[in-house]
C-alpha cells in the first residue's frame, strides 16, 4: 500500500461509519455498550408498597421498593424520605429493597413516600435515577408516659466527669484532680461500694474526661487532657493495677484537651476528640484524631497503635463526639462556627444565631453538627472526609442516637434545648434535617442518653456557669416533633454527664462539683 492511496482508504470508512454504527467507528457505540449516550439509558420504573396504608405515630412501618425495567436487573441503591425524615441509602438485591421508617419519624397526617433510586456502577451504562412515591396516613400519638424516680449519691475521689457501667455492674468514674484517674464503684447488697482509683499513666497530667468500652469488652479508653488517648485492661483497673497505655495526639500542649475516644465495631481504629487541637493550616482550633489501634497477644492496646493524621472541623472547640450504631459514620460538635462558615441550615433561627451567650458577655456565632465518612476518615484522615457542616444552635456539646440509627439527638447548651436531627437527612438534605426541638427544664444541658427503647432521654442540666439551674430532667422523646420534660430529679452542683445501665431504666449521673456519682432509678408507666 503506498503512500498516495491511504487518503482515499480513510475515505471510505468514514462513508460507511456515517451510515452505519460498527464496532470500532469512532463515535458510535454498539447496542447495550455501557459507553453509549444518555438517550440509551433506560427510566426504570420505581414501585413503593408500604406494609400499611395507615400507621399510628408511636409505630414503625416497613415500606417496599421495586426498581425494575429493560432487560436486566437494576443494581445500586435507594433513598427513601417524607418531609423531614430520610432514610440512609439501601442497596438493592435482586432489584427490590425493604426500608423501616422508624417510630414517630413521619408526620401526622397524609404523607407522601418517595423513593429514589441511584444505579450503581454496574447499571450506570444502562440506567438512569428514578423515583417513585405511594401516600401513607399517620395517626395520632399515643399518651405521655409517667415516670417516677429515686436516687441515692456516692461520694467522689475527685471532680467526677462520666460514669460507665459494665455487663457485671461494675462502675467505672472518670475523677480528676489530686487523685486523678479511674474510679472503681462494685456492686454491693444493691447498691455500689466506693472502691480504689486507678491513677494515670506517670506524668500524664491530672485530667481524664470521657470513658468508652473497647468492643473486646477488655479494654477501656479515655481521654486524658493534653495527653491524648488512654487504654486500660479493665480486668487490671478493677484492682487498680492497670498500667494504662496512652496513644499521643501529637505534641502535648496545655489546652489540647483530648476529652473522649471512640472505637470503631471492628476494634481497628479509634477517634479521639481534641478540644483545642490545631491541625496544620486550620483556621479552627479542635481537631479528630484518627488512630490505627494495635493490639499483644493479650487482647491489650499497645506499641505499634499509632496516630494516621487529624481531621479540623469547620467550627471551634470541640465538645463532643460519637460513632453510628453501625459504625459508618462519626458525628462531631464544635462550640462556635468559624466566621467563615455557612453550615446547612443557616436560614434556620433555631439553628443559625449570632447572638450565642454563656460565659462570655461577647456575643459568639452559633456552633456546628459536622458528619465524618469512616471509611474515608480511615484511609485519609482530612477535610475530604467530611460529608456535611450544619448549623446546630448556640454551643453544641454532647449527642446519643438511636439504637436504629436514624435520629441524633444534640444539646444545645447555650439554648437550654434539645435538637433532633434525621441522620438520614443529614446526607440527603442537611438543611430539612431539624426533626424536632425541646426546652429541657434547666440550664445549660451538657449530658445526655437515650433510654426506656429510646422513648425517653434523660439530661444533665449542668448550671456550669451559675446562672439558672441544676437538675436532671427526663424527657419523652417518642415523637422529636412534640418532645417534652415528664420527669425532674434534684442533683448535686454541676450534674455534666448521664449514661444508662445495661436494665434500660437506672441512670448514672456524674455531679462535677459536689464530687458525687448519683444513682438514678426510673420507674414508668
Amino acid at each position: 500500500m503506498s503512500i498516495r492511496r491511504l487518503p482515499k482508504l480513510l475515505l471510505i470508512v468514514q462513508t460507511v461509519c456515517a451510515a452505519a454504527v460498527l464496532t470500532g467507528c469512532g463515535g458510535g457505540s454498539s447496542p447495550g455498550s455501557s459507553t453509549g449516550p444518555s438517550n440509551q439509558l433506560v427510566t426504570p420504573s420505581v414501585s413503593v408498597k408500604p406494609a400499611s396504608s395507615s400507621v399510628g405515630a408511636g409505630q414503625p412501618l416497613s415500606v417496599a421498593v421495586t426498581v425494575s425495567g429493560g432487560g436486566s436487573t437494576p443494581t445500586g441503591s435507594v433513598t427513601l424520605s417524607s418531609g423531614n425524615y430520610a432514610s440512609l441509602a439501601t442497596a438493592l438485591s435482586g432489584g427490590g429493597a425493604t426500608i423501616s421508617v422508624p417510630a414517630a419519624l413521619l408526620a401526622a397526617g397524609s404523607d407522601t413516600l418517595t423513593a429514589n433510586y441511584a444505579p450503581d456502577a454496574a447499571s450506570a451504562g444502562a440506567y438512569n435515577k428514578a423515583s417513585g412515591t405511594a401516600s401513607v396516613t399517620v395517626t395520632a400519638l399515643r399518651g405521655v408516659p409517667s415516670v417516677t424516680t429515686s436516687y441515692v449519691t456516692y461520694p467522689t475521689a475527685g471532680p467526677p466527669f462520666q460514669a460507665i457501667t459494665t455487663s457485671t455492674g461494675t462502675v467505672f468514674v472518670s475523677v480528676s484532680g489530686a487523685s486523678a484517674g479511674i474510679q472503681v464503684f462494685t456492686p454491693s447488697g444493691g447498691g455500689l461500694t466506693p472502691g480504689c482509683v486507678n491513677p494515670l499513666p506517670t506524668g500524664d497530667g491530672s485530667s481524664v474526661a470521657d470513658l468508652s468500652l473497647l468492643p473486646n469488652q477488655m479494654e477501656l479508653a479515655a481521654g486524658i487532657g493534653a495527653y491524648g488517648a488512654a487504654f486500660f485492661n479493665v480486668a487490671a483497673l478493677q484492682t487498680c493495677s492497670a498500667a494504662g497505655f496512652v496513644v499521643s495526639q501529637g505534641p502535648a500542649t496545655p489546652d489540647q484537651g483530648s476529652l473522649g475516644v471512640a472505637i470503631t465495631p471492628d476494634g481497628k481504629y479509634a477517634f479521639v476528640s481534641n478540644e483545642y487541637g490545631v491541625v496544620t493550616n486550620a483556621v479552627t482550633r479542635g481537631n479528630i484524631g484518627v488512630v490505627q489501634l494495635a493490639y499483644d497477644a493479650n487482647g491489650n492496646v499497645s506499641s505499634g497503635s499509632k496516630l494516621l493524621g487529624q481531621i479540623a472541623t469547620n467550627g471551634n472547640a470541640i465538645a463532643g463526639m460519637m460513632l453510628s450504631p453501625d459504625g459508618k459514620r462519626l458525628y462531631v460538635t464544635s462550640e462556635i462556627a468559624a466566621s467563615s462558615t455557612v453550615g446547612a441550615g443557616s436560614g434556620n433561627p433555631v439553628l443559625s444565631k449570632s447572638d450565642c451567650v454563656q460565659a462570655s458577655s461577647t456575643p459568639q456565632l452559633n456552633g456546628v453538627l459536622t458528619v465524618i465518612d469512616v471509611a474515608k476518615a480511615e484511609s485519609a484522615p482530612g477535610a475530604s472526609a467530611i460529608l456535611a457542616t450544619v448549623d446546630a444552635g448556640c454551643s453544641p456539646v454532647r449527642m446519643a442516637e438511636t439504637a436504629d440509627g436514624s435520629t441524633l439527638w444534640v444539646t444545645a447548651r447555650g439554648d437550654n434545648r434539645v435538637l433532633a436531627f434525621s441522620t438520614g437527612m443529614l446526607e440527603l438534605n442537611a438543611g430539612n434535617a431539624l426533626l424536632g426541638y425541646a426546652d429541657t427544664g434547666g440550664t445549660a444541658p451538657v449530658g445526655l442518653h437515650l433510654f426506656h427503647k429510646d422513648q425517653l432521654l434523660a439530661v444533665a442540666n449542668s448550671n456550669r456557669f451559675g446562672t439558672g439551674t441544676e437538675n436532671a430532667t427526663i424527657l419523652d422523646v417518642a415523637v422529636p416533633a412534640s418532645a417534652s420534660v415528664v420527669q425532674t430529679t434534684q442533683t448535686g452542683l454541676f450534674p455534666r454527664e448521664i449514661w444508662a445501665g445495661s436494665d434500660d431504666s437506672t441512670l448514672y449521673l456524674t455531679n462535677y462539683e459536689s464530687y458525687s456519682l448519683e444513682v438514678i432509678t426510673t420507674t414508668v408507666q
